[in-house]
């Protein structure tokens, strides 16, 4: 009996068996056609528990045994559906691939888990709503970009990480709970050992390894800005340091948090003054509170640090913190924050600061004193108020009772304060009118207009005295209006009459050089003290006459914050000096915009389109509002005709600083893509008219390089305006196929540079509006180097 028993269970196991291998076939099949339907472009099969939950180990299966390639087609078409418009088939196939992503971490096939994380990281980056899904991919994707990075493949986990950051910066539109999955994603991909040897190669590396791993250390997040901080903090190189300030900013807004708690912390002055110095580079005035505090630090270093830091970011808000700081800095630096506030404008709340400053004068350090006095006595002139005139009265009573006697320059400045002043608190009736002070330029043809229409008056005595036949006593007149023209700050008239003096007279070459040194003082006395800081290099590197001449050269500009200034492509000779805000620097690559840098007061953009014959390479975008002073190409080489050598002084400096194609090789930007082949072939051009017909200016040029998009050919040209005139202009250039055949390319002009400064050789830079053909460059070259 028990042994029919035991036969009973031993074949019902067997049955049991048999059916499960039995279905284990069917499933099998089952699998295979969906398999097949999916490959067919049917998507209903992910709908299938079964079909999602197994695809994985077909595609790993296929990558062993299956035709070459499926495997990855099989990857593709998830990838594919995942970013589809159907929110049901996207999670469905983002859900295979995820299955596929944890069987894949257990095999050696590299590749194909490379196009599975690149897969997850793309619906990431495309999919707008949060699925459960979300957090298990971000684990994988955390999991897969730490093995790249242990194993070296930088370059791999650099686009990878590319999609986070979009995401955790915000440039990339998520939910907050997707954003908050990224940021823990890249907190744990940042672990110490890789920030330490990513920190090494960034310092003391070169080429593109070392600007990898400053990119790569850039975005990993709050963990490796707080790794980098901390860093900076102990370094005692000069060099590390510079290079970790330049750094850590271009994290973007994740660095403001660990910035903002580090600032509560027990540093030392210089540790306070570096964090200082990375808000200010952030480039952000809503930053410019979190450093406030700072003012009260003890070091005077520190209370310096935070008032560049206000000039630089302050923005419409930056008369206010100049003010705060006024009270709070060691006196040291109270005098040039007057002189910045008198700049600013003084408004009531200002001046009643400069007032009760004034009126506690006893208590300014004795070493600064006398400078910080008459600096209030000068930015009051624009605070006509009682109380003003009783505060300099008791200073001027006070400073007669010294030994000095009244003399000094304090008391001189005093009186012509209230001279200035107490006419303008007068009665109505007896209140003489001052004129507002206006500096005009030479460049502005408005001015110039306005100043001929107000020398109406004395040209009519001019022609009087001219009548009358007395030079001497006309030329005395135009002497006098001229110099009081230039102490009115208006040397659009003071310019005309000098002018006008040596027409009148030819022989009153004495009177006209007093008349210019006359107008020459006054234009270096226009100029601030904050613009000659600002620009301090500039002015030493340049004669004291030559930067005159350039800055009443140039128009002053404003920009609005995200206006763009200067557009890639642009044929646009000027160049640009920012004096307030900053601006950023971009490129387009296909569809994509890439930041290249951000430019900040005191430094000059423009130099290859101004200097040399080239298109705007890059794009220029204000980031906040801008203040510049603006020089055009034609303004410029009027002022050369006075100052000849300026444009080489000019130019060495400008492209000392200017990074603009080192910037552009690293974003990996290219203006001809395709491979350049070296030419050596002579053919004829000609340029085409408004009809896009070629005209009858002809001429001839050698091939020096070519390639499917464009070429470069070398022709003389006898001046440098005239290389100019070619930029932009559309050409067609014949290319000989050999046995009387030709090739005509109609291409744009799009660069013009100098090659040999004594022949008068330029390189001519051709882009083709359609490309060669591969077989029609073969041939060419085969029938050139013959």
């Amino acid at each position: 009996m028990d042994i029919d028993q035991k036969q009973k269970e031993h074949a019902w196991q067997k049955a049991k068996e048999l059916m499960a291998e039995g279905e284990k076939q069917r499933a099998h099949v089952r699998l295979s056609r969906q398999l097949e339907e999916f490959e067919l472009g049917n998507i209903k099969v992910l709908s299938h528990d079964e079909f999602v939950g197994n695809i994985s180990q077909l595609i790993i299966e296929a990558s062993h045994n299956g035709p070459q390639g499926r495997a990855e087609n099989l990857v593709e078409g998830l990838g594919k559906h995942a970013c589809g418009e159907d929110g049901a088939v996207r999670e469905r196939a983002v859900m295979a691939l995820s299955f596929c992503s944890g069987l894949l971490s257990a095999e050696e096939n590299v590749e194909l888990l490379d196009k599975v994380t690149f897969m997850l990281a793309h619906w990431l980056k495309v999919e707008t709503s949060y699925y459960p899904v979300c957090e298990t991919v971000c684990r994988q994707l955390q999991q897969n970009g730490l093995s790249m990075l242990n194993e070296g493949r930088w370059q791999q986990f650099d686009l990878l990480l590319e999609i986070l950051f979009q995401i955790q910066s915000g440039l990339l539109e998520k939910g907050n709970v997707i954003r908050g999955l990224v940021a823990r994603t890249l907190d744990a991909l940042a672990v110490e050992h890789i920030l330490v040897e990513l920190t090494l190669v960034c310092l003391n590396g070169q080429g593109g390894q070392q600007n990898l791993a400053e990119k790569i250390l850039t975005r990993l997040g709050r963990r490796s800005v707080i790794f980098l901080l901390e860093k900076l903090l102990l370094s005692q190189q000069k060099n590390e340091r510079l290079h970790l300030i330049r750094m850590i900013p271009e994290a973007g807004k994740v660095a403001v948090p660990v910035l903002k708690e580090y600032l509560t912390k027990d540093l030392p002055w210089y540790g306070v003054r570096n964090i200082v110095l990375l808000i200010a580079a952030m480039g952000d005035s809503l930053l410019v509170p979190l450093v406030l505090p700072s003012l009260k630090n003890e070091d005077i270093r520190v209370q310096q640090q935070v008032i560049d830091c206000i000039n630089d970011l302050g923005g419409v808000d930056k008369k206010k913190y100049l003010l705060a700081a006024l009270s709070l800095v060691d006196d040291e630096l109270k005098a040039p924050l007057v002189i910045q506030l008198g700049q600013l404008g003084c408004s009531a709340e200002c001046a009643e600061v400069l007032l009760d400053l004034l009126a506690d004068r006893d208590a300014v350090a004795a070493n600064v004193r006398e400078d910080l006095l008459g600096q209030l006595c000068i930015a009051l002139r624009l605070a006509p108020k009682q109380r003003t005139v009783i505060l300099l009265q008791q200073l001027v009573a006070e400073r007669e009772k010294l030994e000095k006697n009244g003399r000094d320059s304090v008391s001189l400045i005093a009186r012509r304060t209230l001279q200035i002043i107490e006419p303008q608190l007068q009665p109505a009736g007896k209140k003489s009118i001052d004129k507002e002070v206006e500096v005009s330029f030479a460049s502005d043809s408005e001015a110039e207009q306005r100043a001929r229409l107000n020398l109406h008056d004395l040209d009519t005595q001019i022609q009087k005295l001219l009548q009358a036949k007395k030079i001497k006593e006309v030329t005395a007149l135009i002497a006098e209006h001229a110099v009081h023209a230039a102490k009115e700050k208006d040397f659009v008239t003071a310019d005309i009459l000098r002018d006008r003096m040596l027409a009148v007279n030819p022989n009153a070459l004495i009177e006209v050089i007093r008349v210019s040194e006359a107008i020459d003082d006054e234009k270096s006395n226009a100029i601030s003290s904050h613009h000659l800081s600002l620009w301090s290099e500039l002015y030493d590197f340049l004669d004291s006459d030559s930067f005159t001449a350039l800055y009443h050269c140039q128009r002053f500009q404003e920009y609005k914050a995200e206006e763009v200034i200067a557009r890639q492509g642009d044929i646009n000779s000027t160049l640009y000096f920012i004096n307030e805000g900053t601006v950023g620097l971009s490129c387009r690559q296909g569809q994509k915009e890439i930041f290249l840098k951000r430019m900040k007061p005191g430094e000059i953009v423009g130099v290859g389109p101004f200097f040399d014959v080239s298109v705007w390479t890059v794009t220029l975008t204000a980031m906040s509002a801008v203040k510049m002073q603006v020089l055009e190409r034609e303004d410029f080489l009027k002022l050369l005709l006075q100052h000849p050598g300026l444009e080489s002084s000019l130019g060495d400096f400008c492209r000392r600083s200017d990074k603009v194609s080192e910037l552009l090789r690293m974003s990996g930007e290219n203006r001809r893509e395709e491979i350049r082949h070296s030419a050596q072939q002579i053919i004829v051009n000609s340029l085409l008219d408004g009809q896009d017909n070629p005209s009858q200016q002809r001429f001839k040029g050698q091939v020096e390089d070519i390639s499917l998009g464009g070429l470069s050919l070398m022709i003389r040209i006898s001046k440098k305006e005239n290389a100019r005139l070619l930029l932009g202009r559309r050409i067609i250039s014949s290319l000989p196929m050999g046995a009387d055949a030709v090739l005509e390319c109609k291409g744009e002009i799009i660069g013009v540079s100098l090659q040999d400064y004594m022949d008068k050789d330029y390189r001519v830079h051709v882009r083709f509006d359609q490309p060669m053909g591969a077989d029609d460059l073969k041939n060419l070259l085969l029938q050139w180097r013959k």
